[in-house]
């Protein structure tokens, strides 16, 4: 199981706060192509959830990553 995450930066120094996607994808390839392929979309979510936001990018975990976000309290989001 793979998970699309955000990661926002609200500043140009310091740590993002992260988000995730409820969507879950089959492998890696497919959670990619979702915000290569058309990222926008996402973009355009993100913009509404968090307008201040300076920068943002997306990374495609799987779900013992996720699980560790969550223990490290990074994930804002869930």
């Amino acid at each position: 199981m793979w998970f699309i995450i955000s990661m926002i930066y609200m500043t140009t120094a310091g740590a993002p706060e992260i988000l995730v996607y409820k969507t879950i994808y089959k492998d890696k390839i497919s959670c990619q192509r979702v915000y290569q392929d058309k990222p926008q979309p996402l973009i355009n979510e993100l913009s509404k959830i968090k307008p201040q936001a300076k920068r943002m990018s997306f990374k495609c975990v799987d779900r013992q990553t996720l699980i560790e976000l969550k223990r490290q309290n990074k994930i804002k989001n869930l």
